[in-house]
């Protein structure tokens, strides 16, 4: 059993090593394991949150895991006794001080404590520019890349990620495993948030000089990206990433504040664009003022542009050509 300084989530015992291995590797990244000393005598557990994967896992004997090249998804593992690694930028067969994240574009070799074991903090690359952006008040300039250790000065101390961990281990352990949808979102960014703070990345510049201001306000920025590019075919999912928000906040940041969604804040503000523009157009063809303002579908533009203004769209061009 991990030791009571080294929390972890409850697990299931197993002396299988492909079964702990494929158990971690379906929610984290593809990985072999190779027994250098000892029995099996394992153990292993998963937990879902928002967008993110944490998995516990300790081998009972002593192995080597070589973690394959992440290449779009980004994996944290957290040595909860002395690790050996063998990485890019870290020195060969050394013991790791802490929490590193797993190379991009290389092997990542790894000789884990057989009792305590490790945790492993997985998620998509997107996940993790999105809570940057959460983070910054602007989507990121480039993708996100994260660094040897030394290689950036991170915007935090190490503490704020031992905490955010031992906190999320403590909560999943309380719940079974299976909190709340919104417990799971508050883990998630709050795990996240202090990855993003406490490793080296090619964000972290940014994360220094930002994280004093904080972030302006996700429905403003919506709002003024949805006025300067509501006639480009765009998406909610383009607004909240404009916002520097997920989806899911995005749209519970405007029903709390405007009482409806971003979509159809977005309609809203089509019609009216294409309603001012077909009282002014003259020659202009109602075609030609629907694609102007974002609208795909002419049919689908009239049936809304009736229910908006009571009529038509060629009946408001018709009288205003009179």
């Amino acid at each position: 059993m991990t030791e009571p300084s080294s929390p972890a989530l409850p697990a299931r015992r197993s002396d299988r090593l492909a079964e702990l291995r494929d158990e971690v590797a379906q929610v984290t990244v593809v990985h072999e394991i190779g027994v250098r000393r000892g029995r099996p005598d394992g153990a292993v557990a998963v937990a879902g949150l928002d967008g993110i994967n944490v998995a516990f896992v300790r081998y009972g004997a002593e192995v080597t895991v070589d973690a394959f090249p992440t290449r779009n998804r980004f994996a944290l593992t957290v040595p909860l006794g002395p690790m050996r690694v063998r990485a890019p930028g870290i020195a060969d067969g050394g013991i790791v001080p802490g929490p590193f994240v797993l190379a991009a574009d290389a092997h990542t070799v790894m000789e884990p404590d057989p009792v305590a074991g490790a945790l492993v903090v997985s998620a998509g690359a997107g996940r993790l520019e999105e809570q940057l952006a959460a983070l910054t008040g602007r989507p990121p300039g480039h993708a996100l890349r994260f660094l040897p250790p030394g290689a950036a000065t991170p915007a935090a101390p190490p503490s704020l990620l031992e905490q955010a961990w031992r906190t999320t281990c403590a909560v999943l352990t309380e719940c079974g495993g299976r909190p709340a949808p919104l417990v799971r979102r508050v883990l998630s960014e709050q795990l996240l948030t202090a990855v993003l703070l406490t490793q080296p990345h090619t964000a972290s510049d940014a994360l220094r000089d930002e994280a004093a201001a904080g972030p302006a306000d996700a429905v403003d920025r919506a709002l003024a990206w949805i006025e300067a590019h509501h006639a480009e075919p765009v998406t909610v999912a383009d607004i909240a990433r404009a916002a520097g928000v997920g989806v899911r906040r995005l749209q519970e940041e405007f029903r709390r504040r405007l009482g409806t969604g971003p979509a159809t804040v977005l309609r809203e503000v089509r019609l009216a664009r294409a309603h001012r523009a077909l009282v002014e157009a003259g020659a202009t063809t109602v075609a030609d003022v629907a694609h102007a303002c974002g609208f795909g579908h002419l049919e689908r533009f009239a049936h809304d542009y009736r229910d908006r203004y009571g009529e038509l769209p060629s009946d408001t061009a018709r009288r205003h050509r009179a």
